[in-house]
């Protein structure tokens, strides 16, 4: 990933510098208009997504910056959580996944980003702190599932939910379930 997000043009100087990776921009911009943090947080987010499937050509500078932005979007718009990240809330319904959700021919409607009846507390730190691989490749997965079961029921998605976090490396991050 050698290239950044694009800015468009008529885009404020703050939300472009957000869009490069800038956090102060992110933070910035996430108290400025809410709304616009949210959408280039989806922006940010499909880059890093984009960029964890093509390992090995991406700028892992780059992704880092990416990833921090993220991170100060998230924790501006809303996150509870303290600073530190200790035992952070994980959403099961990232944004990428509602995303795909809302496009889903049985499940649209039914879901919404961060829906807060499916979150789970992670152990610590080291279990989840902000969009970390095991969280991309979890979103991967799920996005996956949904693109091949095109007919699921909302019972099929909570039992491959079920499933996903049932794994003892889930149960090890989120001990108490969701």
């Amino acid at each position: 990933m050698t290239q950044t997000i694009a800015c468009t043009p008529g885009e404020t100087s703050l939300v472009c510098s957000c869009k490069q990776g800038m956090v102060s921009a992110c933070v910035a911009l996430a108290g400025d208009d809410a709304r616009k943090a949210a959408q280039v947080l989806d922006e940010v987010q499909d880059a890093l997504e984009q960029a964890s499937r093509m390992e090995g050509k991406d700028d892992e500078n780059k992704r880092q910056q990416l990833q921090a932005a993220a991170d100060s979007l998230s924790q501006a718009l809303g996150s509870s959580e303290p600073p530190q990240c200790n035992g952070q809330e994980h959403h099961l319904i990232s944004r990428s996944i509602a995303k795909r959700l809302s496009k889903h021919p049985t499940l649209k409607g039914l879901y919404k980003p961060r829906d807060p009846r499916f979150v789970a507390r992670a152990k610590d730190e080291e279990s989840h702190c902000g969009y970390q691989e095991w969280h991309r490749k979890v979103d991967e997965e799920v996005i996956n599932w949904l693109d091949k079961y095109s007919n699921a029921t909302p019972k099929e998605f909570m039992d491959k939910l079920r499933e996903i976090y049932s794994r003892p490396e889930m149960r090890a991050r989120f001990p108490h379930g969701f």
